[in-house]
């Protein structure tokens, strides 16, 4: 009590020197002196550049940020508290002070903090606040949202405002209280920089993967779990790195990284010589993993205490050992292989519980990867309703021990419902159980106003369908795998965007973001109206051209304005328009069918479905050559070392790393389209084929439904003197279609 008369008879002292209606003061820490700047900001804008602040009816007020002892034996936790004038702001570290910057600002002054791009700030003649007295602890020790290179450049200030602790495996610097940090040489599939190639391959063969009678070395391979020579070269590979993220660290004034990954590389091609076949036989392949990596913990244990090896479980080694537990310095982190539109606990994400079950039995540090997004060019962005099952995962994580989570969430411009998800993912990784109904409800009305109610109609809706046709959505899901919902539920869907639209038509800022939310509905309507994939004949398809040409029409109208906000604008809005032209140019036509396979069942894949990765030198163009109408068309002097001729496409099996080529060195003379027979394959889970040596167009074909072979051909016409003789047209390659026949 002394001690609080003396400071408070000091700040008073402190306010009437000042002659202000309110003063911010803090301790020296960057941490404490940012959280004072963005409150002296904040409090700036609540009152309109007055500083009129009142605390159950007190004034004038001294706001305290400081780091505070009381708190030392909880990480990150953070209080707010007010007593006479003074409002002590406190957290257990710098991080801490910012989190209750955050909390006075959101829970007693009513900012919301949307996005890096858009916050909400009441404004008051004076800020009137009644007694405060709050406190918290996040629940998670490790809250991380990997954004990719699409987020904002903002030295980590949004991450901390949500209580994040890591932004893209770092990024949060000290004035927002540093990140919970990895450390070089990056913070997954590193176990190739441990042991690399060029250094010990020629001399030690043995110390690679052994596949298929052959010992791979690299990226694309594994090592040797069983081999008694690595956890040495590890381990000394492993001090070099700490030492240089220490150095590193130091010169850039942040907290020293205390996580240091070594996780399988991103491959199947794991190790099957005899000694690791028993490992397996015995422990299974996350068993011969740990087998490895615990006898590199038991040394860091004694040289570097504090610091903690990550380890993935994840594809070969998502399944729980046997008769083997990792040691207490690794942290297993286990990506869930999982139906994302789907609750954790519904039947089909049994096998997923099951492995967080094996692994919470034996394992003292759980973390997950999340997934909030799908891979595929053109799947992402597509919507599909996770939100409404947050609240189970993470209740399900509480529940079973796992201590940390990250979200990979990426792709924020066209992400789905983006915005609401994230701000759900940071509040129930600060606490699992809170209300999410409450937390969805109180987003959505301060992002959306009026038209919440129908947006979150269509949420319901959208999830319905996804319900009613049994969708599998997976992190790698394409395009095709979002056309769960019939037209009629499409219909019933944008009804609600409809109302939702006109509940705010006079707010240009409110509709601007129905329209972001309605995006990804939009392109499913678009992309529905594109031609049928299986077919015999000229046969209909599901799809309704009006509601296709009304999603076009607000897809032009709004898509481009939303992507000036973001750094990569250039790049995201090329894209857009891309896309784009491929939905005009196909609902402006009728695609026939075509002639060579008619009445044979076969699978029909226009050039609109390609996956385009060089806008430069490739684009969809009208042909009426073409029985499609159109066709992709490739500029050779675009890239002359990569389009000129021979002309090379192929078949790879992405999971096994096999590729099969087909060469065309000649060409034929005469003008139009060929058919070129490119082989017959049972697709396996994921696969390519791509149409040039640079592979930078493809027919991305992944969890594909169809078992039975496929005998491909691929329609190219080639035009110019590099292909045909004396012709005088630009020397192009345009490819239409693809057609997998189905072998009987």
């Amino acid at each position: 009590m002394r001690n609080f008369l003396i400071s408070s008879v000091i700040l008073l002292a402190v306010l009437i020197l000042h002659g202000a209606p309110c003063v911010v003061v803090s301790g020296d820490t960057p941490g404490e002196k940012s959280a004072a700047a963005m409150l002296r900001e904040y409090l700036g804008k609540l009152t309109k550049g007055t500083y009129e602040v009142s605390v159950n009816g007190v004034t004038p007020v001294i706001f305290r940020i400081m780091i505070s002892p009381e708190l030392a034996d909880k990480p990150d936790a953070w209080s707010v508290k007010s007593r006479d004038r003074v409002v002590t702001l406190a957290g257990n570290n710098a991080r801490g002070t910012v989190y209750a910057v955050s909390h006075l600002l959101e829970d007693f002054c009513g900012v919301f903090f949307f996005s890096p791009y858009e916050e909400f700030v009441p404004e008051n003649d004076i800020l009137t606040l009644g007694t405060l007295d709050a406190s918290g602890q996040p629940y998670f020790i490790y809250r991380h949202i990997y954004r990719g290179s699409t987020r904002k450049n903002d030295k980590g200030r949004f991450a901390a405002l949500r209580m994040l602790n890591n932004d893209n495996t770092g990024g949060i610097l000290p004035e927002y209280g540093g990140s919970y940090a990895f450390g070089p040489p990056r913070f997954v599939h590193t176990m190739w920089s441990y042991v690399p190639e060029k250094e010990y391959f020629a001399d030690h063969p043995e110390y690679f993967a052994l596949v298929n009678g052959v010992r791979r070395p690299g990226r694309e391979s594994q090592l040797c779990f069983s081999n008694a020579d690595l956890p040495q070269i590890i381990y000394d590979r492993l001090v070099r790195y700490i030492a240089q993220g220490d150095r590193s660290a130091a010169a850039r004034n942040i907290p020293r990284p205390l996580l240091y990954d070594i996780s399988i590389n991103d491959n199947g091609n794991f190790c099957r010589c005899e000694a690791c076949a028993a490992l397996i036989e015995k422990h299974g392949n996350s068993g011969a993993l740990l087998y490895l990596l615990n006898a590199v913990a038991a040394k860091l244990k004694v040289s570097h205490p504090e610091i903690r090896i990550t380890t993935l479980a994840y594809a070969f080694t998502a399944d729980a050992p046997e008769d083997i537990v990792p040691a207490d310095n690794i942290i297993i982190r286990l990506c869930p292989m999982m139906n994302q539109a789907s609750s954790i606990l519904s039947e089909d994400n049994t096998k997923f519980r099951e492995q967080l079950l094996a692994w919470s039995k034996i394992c003292s540090n759980l973390f997950i990867w999340d997934y909030a997004e799908t891979y595929i060019k053109g799947g992402s962005g597509m919507p599909f309703a996770s939100e409404l099952y947050y609240a189970d995962r993470y209740r399900f994580y509480a529940d079973h021990k796992v201590k940390g989570v990250m979200w990979e969430h990426p792709f924020e411009p066209e992400a789905d419902m983006y915005e609401l998800k994230f701000y759900l993912e940071t509040k129930l990784l600060e606490d699992p159980y809170a209300d999410v109904t409450a937390l969805t409800d109180r987003f959505m009305q301060a992002y959306y106003g009026a038209a919440a109610a129908e947006i979150l109609n269509a949420r319901k809706a959208l999830d319905a369908s996804r319900i009613r046709s049994n969708a599998y959505i997976r992190f790698m899901s394409p395009p095709e795998e979002f056309q769960f919902s019939t037209v009629e539920e499409l219909r019933i869907i944008q009804s609600c965007f409809d109302r939702a639209e006109r509940a705010v038509a006079q707010d240009a800022l409110l509709l601007s973001r129905v329209r972001r939310a309605r995006r990804g509905i939009d392109r499913i309507c678009v992309f529905r109206a594109l031609p049928p994939v299986l077919r015999r004949s000229e046969e209909s398809f599901d799809f309704d051209r009006q509601l296709a040409s009304a999603a076009m029409a607000r897809l032009k109208e709004s898509w481009i304005p939303w992507l000036e906000r973001y750094h990569l604008k250039d790049e995201l809005i090329a894209a857009a328009r891309h896309e784009m032209s491929q939905y005009e140019m196909v609902l402006s036509g009728e695609v026939r069918s075509a002639e060579r396979f008619a009445g044979v069942l076969h699978y029909d894949f226009t050039a609109v479905r390609f996956q385009n990765h060089d806008l430069k030198a490739i684009s969809l163009v009208s042909d009426p050559e073409s029985e499609a109408g159109y066709a992709a068309k490739i500029i050779v002097s675009a890239d002359p070392q990569m389009y000129d001729p021979p002309f090379v496409m192929g078949f790879r099996d992405r999971g096994a790393k096999t590729t099969t080529n087909v060469k065309l060195e000649t060409f034929p003379q005469e003008k139009g389209y060929h058919w070129y027979k490119l082989g017959t394959y049972t697709l396996p889970r994921t696969a390519d084929i791509f149409l040039s040596r640079s592979w930078r167009v493809k027919l991305h074909l992944s969890n594909f439904p169809e078992k039975r072979p496929l005998e491909f051909w691929v329609s190219i016409k080639f035009t110019g003197p590099l292909f045909r003789s004396g012709d005088t047209a630009e020397n192009a390659i345009y490819i239409d279609r693809i057609i997998g026949v189905v072998q009987q």
